[in-house]
């Protein structure tokens, strides 16, 4: 537990047996490696649920640091699910575990039921596969992933992690938290992530994550102005959202559009960003 809780931008010390939580494994320059939803085991074993093309690479990484602790680091054999249905919400990262399986609360809606995250060691034959669904709920949710393509490029206040209880202030040293604190001590945040979709489009626009987005005005060429965190493509609506990094100052000064020309509108998280609060005379 003390091992991961040095790497991690959240606070696993005192984190509860029915709670789970999310937080940022960064570079000394505090740029992000990972974004994890992490719980414990009454073992003191600590589970974090990443995106999977980034997996091995976090795992060889955090090896290098065990030195003379007692920590084992492998790849859990699990199966995750996204379960969307009608029972009583629950606070955001609350855990519950039934059986030998474990759900956590997860933020954001889908259709309009809840969401949560179903962690079995069983595989489900009867699960549906619908993953850009899925994406999108938590794109809405203004939840972000670190991929295999976005390490390195983003800090922890950039994808809102500080909205989302993502990072505790009071807690002691890990990597990058000097850079991170002065960031928010200073109130230096000047970009911000935001949600955006596309219009209907015909077929999917062929586009990365680690993207740029354009800024376009009707007296200049687009310039590149934003990139892409995550992107899903929801094939009942035929659109694509997207979370992106955002300039701050650029919100006002024209149409954030793809590499290939198709327009993005920006859409309202689910909570707010304090510098735009501020700026408009509101609390």
């Amino acid at each position: 537990m003390s091992f991961l809780h040095a790497q991690v931008s959240n606070d696993l010390e005192h984190l509860a047996a029915d709670r789970a939580c999310i937080a940022a494994y960064c570079t000394a320059k505090g740029r992000s490696l990972a974004t994890m939803v992490l719980w414990r085991e009454q073992d003191e074993t600590v589970y974090a649920l990443v995106r999977r093309d980034l997996s091995e690479a976090l795992i060889k990484r955090l090896r290098m640091f065990v030195l003379r602790s007692k920590v084992t680091i492998s790849l859990a054999e699990l199966q995750v699910y996204g379960v969307a249905d009608l029972s009583a919400a629950q606070a955001v990262w609350n855990l519950q575990r039934d059986g030998d399986d474990t759900f956590i609360q997860a933020p954001g809606e889908l259709d309009g039921l809840n969401r949560s995250w179903r962690i079995s060691p069983q595989q489900d034959t009867n699960a549906q596969a619908s993953e850009g669904r899925w994406e999108t709920a938590d794109i809405l949710a203004g939840l972000p992933w670190i991929s295999a393509d976005t390490q390195d490029l983003f800090i922890p206040q950039t994808l809102n992690l500080d909205l989302i209880d993502g990072i505790n202030f009071k807690k002691g040293c890990y990597p990058g938290q000097e850079v991170v604190a002065r960031s928010h001590y200073r109130g230096t945040i000047k970009r911000r992530m935001m949600a955006a979709r596309s219009a209907i489009l015909d077929t999917a626009p062929q586009v990365q994550e680690a993207a740029d987005v354009f800024l376009a005005s009707q007296d200049a060429e687009p310039v590149a102005a934003a990139r892409i965190i995550n992107r899903a493509w929801q094939a009942e609506q035929q659109r694509l959202y997207v979370l992106m990094e955002v300039v701050l100052a650029d919100l006002e000064q024209g149409q954030f559009q793809l590499e290939q020309g198709q327009a993005l509108e920006l859409q309202p998280l689910p909570y707010a960003l304090p510098e735009l609060s501020s700026s408009d005379g509101t609390n």
